[in-house]
C-alpha cells in the first residue's frame, strides 16, 4: 500500500499527485537495476555469485549475466573467478567516500529509520524534494507491509511536502507555489498551515482514500547534502492518538542520528 498523506484540508483545490517509478517514460530499467546491483553489495556487504544477486532482486538469470557483464566491462565491477563472485571496484571509492561525507557514516539514515519502525511500529520513510515532488528514497516496513522506494508525490498537498516547506520560509514557500500553479486563494490558507507545522514541529494528515495517517518532519541539515524528511504511515487508529509520541521518538532518533560537525 502506498501511505502518502494529504496535508492541507482548507485548500481544497491543491490535489496529490503521485507518480511510480514504473509510471515513468524516462525511466531506464537497465540503469536502475545497476544501481539496486551496487546497493545490494551496499547491504550485504560481501561479494555475491549471480545467482545471489538474481534471487535477491527476481531478476531472470540470463538478465542478471548480461547486466554483471556490462557492469564488469565497464569496470565498475571485478570478478574472482575462483570463487565465481563479483564485488564493486575501486572505481566507486571516491563515490563511496563522498556519499558517507553527505550521509554520515555507517548507514545512518537507514539506522535512523530502523530504529524509528522498531520504535513505533509503523512504516517510516526517508524522503527528499526533487523539484515540486518528495521522493522516496528509502524506507523501513512491518512484516505485511511494503514499501515504495523512487515514489514521487506532489510538494503542495501531502504531509511529507508540507514538513519540507514548512522548512523553507514564506517568501520561497511562494515562489514554489506560482511554478506549481497554485490558486493564489489557497496562498493565505496554506501559510497559516506551514506556520502551525513550524510551532508543531511536525506535518500530519490523512492518506486520501484510505484509513492511514501520516506524519513528517524535516531533518536537521548538518551532515546532509539535501533537505531530508523523515515519515511515519500507518492506521488512523495507531497514529492519530499518538502523534506527541510518535513525534518525540522521531525528535529523540534525528538528535542521536544527527552526525557531529567537522
Amino acid at each position: 500500500m502506498t501511505l502518502i498523506a494529504t496535508r492541507t484540508p482548507r485548500s481544497p483545490s491543491a490535489l496529490v499527485r503521485v507518480k511510480r517509478p514504473g509510471d515513468r517514460r524516462s525511466l531506464s530499467r537497465s540503469a536502475t537495476r545497476a544501481l539496486d546491483v551496487l546497493e545490494l553489495f551496499g547491504t550485504t556487504r560481501r561479494p555475491l555469485r549471480a545467482v545471489e544477486i538474481s534471487k535477491a532482486l527476481g531478476i531472470h538469470a540470463s538478465t542478471t549475466n548480461q547486466l554483471l557483464k556490462t557492469m564488469l566491462d565497464s569496470g565498475h565491477l571485478v570478478f574472482d573467478a575462483r570463487a565465481k563472485t563479483y564485488l564493486p571496484s575501486p572505481r566507486l571509492a571516491e563515490f563511496s567516500a563522498w556519499i558517507i561525507a553527505s550521509y554520515g557514516a555507517n548507514g545512518r539514515l537507514i539506522d535512523l529509520i530502523e530504529e524509528v519502525r522498531s520504535a513505533t511500529g509503523m512504516v517510516v520513510t526517508i524522503s527528499t524534494p526533487n523539484d515540486l515532488f518528495m521522493q522516496l528514497i528509502d524506507c523501513a516496513v512491518p512484516d505485511g507491509e511494503r514499501g515504495e522506494r523512487g515514489l514521487s508525490v506532489s510538494v503542495f498537498g501531502s504531509a511529507i511536502g508540507s514538513a519540507y516547506l514548512a522548512s523553507l520560509d514564506d517568501a520561497e514557500v511562494l515562489r514554489l507555489a506560482d511554478r506549481a500553479r497554485v490558486p493564489k486563494a489557497d496562498l493565505p490558507a496554506i501559510l497559516e498551515d506551514l506556520a502551525q507545522i513550524r510551532e508543531a514541529g511536525f506535518a500530519d494528515g490523512a492518506t486520501a482514500g484510505s484509513d492511514y495517517w501520516s506524519m513528517a518532519m524535516a531533518l536537521p541539515m548538518r551532515g546532509l547534502q539535501v533537505p531530508t524528511v523523515l515519515g511515519i504511515a500507518g492506521s488512523s487508529a495507531e497514529v492519530r492518538p499518538r502523534l506527541d509520541e510518535f513525534h518525540r521518538i522521531m525528535r529523540e532518533a534525528s538528535a542521536r542520528w544527527s552526525p557531529a560537525e567537522t
